[in-house]
């Protein structure tokens, strides 16, 4: 079987990143015996610059069944600007083009599958027009709850407007849900999103086998503190700063990723006087982000439920890492944290809160975030999730 995997946001191997969850997809498919072709864009979302890819890295996927495809894509600097939206749309055409001139011209085997990430909704409406010209089974993975998402940047009592203002991209949403083979995502409350009784769930694998065991020895500094994602909209940074100024005196807090956002908390720190405490390491290489978390004891997800994020992918990191985690996100995210004792909630927005679930964290006793870690095996999830798709 062909198989096409189209994802523009994931980091790749090739940049020298830890393989994330359509390149695990892959690699599932392949070791099943199905060619795969991985489509992606020459733009980093996270880092906001061109890729730099090994090609060394792309010839060894190669000769495992994975060819990679890139498609240009317009950089843009922000992630909520008309930027991001005009890329986005070109990004779906170009690619519903070269999909389709590929076919035409036999430079590329018609898929008998198709898997698109959303988002973006621009390429899950792109599939199904090719689809309806070339004839292959269609799953959308659901990886981020958009448009729902940005009804959390509407002003209080406006969300109507913005819902009225996304219109177009709900209707294209639940037409690419209601359409597709399969709908899959990343946790169990994209189902209500879905609407679709079949949905299957597939968390954000991570690969276990391939990695250094888990250190269980005490950590140097129990209240040594890292956030590792982007610095932008939807993650308030400010709660745990104001934290550690007020409450939580002998915590530091190690801070990895970059985003619209970091000026911002680069002056907040400054502004509470936290000094050395509070530490910008930047946008980190794989082998760099594990030497930081090696050195750390705790991870923060400084997320609220309006989010629409069930499990995010630093969760996985920081538990690879053995990292208790302490988190503002709830839902499916709080109760596992909660049944597996590998962290604590804190009521998003309360400093008082978070330094009383970091206490609680702290205190905790070993093993929690191992036990929790195999909820996240990438290589069962992903060969259950190529068992499912087989079957349409």
């Amino acid at each position: 079987m062909t198989v096409w995997i189209e994802s523009p946001f994931d980091n790749l191997p090739a940049e020298g990143f830890r393989k994330q969850r359509y390149w695990l997809m892959a690699e599932a498919f392949a070791r099943g015996g199905h060619t795969v072709i991985y489509w992606t864009g020459d733009f980093n979302h996270g880092t906001k610059a061109k890729r730099v890819l090994s090609v060394d890295s792309l010839d060894d996927a190669r000769a495992q069944g994975i060819q990679t495809r890139i498609i240009p894509v317009q950089p843009y600097r922000k992630n909520i600007s008309f930027a991001r939206i005009r890329s986005h749309r070109e990004y779906a055409r170009e690619w519903e083009r070269t999909a389709a001139t590929a076919i035409r011209s036999g430079e590329l085997m018609r898929p008998d599958l198709v898997i698109v990430a959303l988002p973006m909704i621009g390429t899950a409406s792109a599939a199904l027009r090719l689809r309806k010209n070339f004839g292959f089974k269609l799953i959308v993975d659901i990886q981020d709850a958009w448009p729902e998402t940005f009804l959390r940047l509407a002003p209080r009592g406006a969300k109507w407007l913005m819902k009225f203002l996304l219109a177009k991209h709900f209707s294209a949403a639940r037409k690419a849900y209601r359409d597709a083979d399969l709908v899959t995502g990343v946790c169990n409350r994209y189902r209500a999103i879905a609407a679709r009784s079949d949905f299957h769930c597939a968390y954000h694998g991570i690969e276990l086998s391939q990695s250094a065991p888990i250190d269980d020895s005490p950590r140097r500094n129990p209240m040594r503190l890292v956030y590792i994602g982007n610095l932008g909209n939807g993650y308030d940074l400010l709660t745990p700063l104001t934290a550690l100024a007020e409450f939580a005196k002998d915590a530091t807090l190690d801070i990895a990723g970059g985003g619209p956002l970091e000026d911002k908390w680069r002056q907040q720190a400054d502004r509470l006087k936290l000094g050395a405490r509070v530490r910008f390491h930047g946008y980190l290489s794989n082998d760099a982000l594990g030497r930081l978390l090696a050195q750390c004891s705790v991870g923060i997800v400084p997320m609220s439920d309006d989010s629409y994020v069930g499990i995010p992918y630093k969760l996985t990191d920081y538990l690879m890492a053995n990292l208790k985690v302490v988190s503002s996100l709830g839902g499916e995210c709080g109760e596992l944290l909660e049944r597996h004792s590998a962290g604590a909630l804190y009521r998003a927005g309360e400093a008082e809160s978070f330094v009383a679930a970091l206490r609680k964290c702290v205190a905790l006793p070993d093993g929690g975030p191992a036990r929790l870690l195999k909820e996240f095996d990438a290589k069962h999830i992903y060969d259950d999730y190529v068992r499912r798709a087989v079957a349409l």
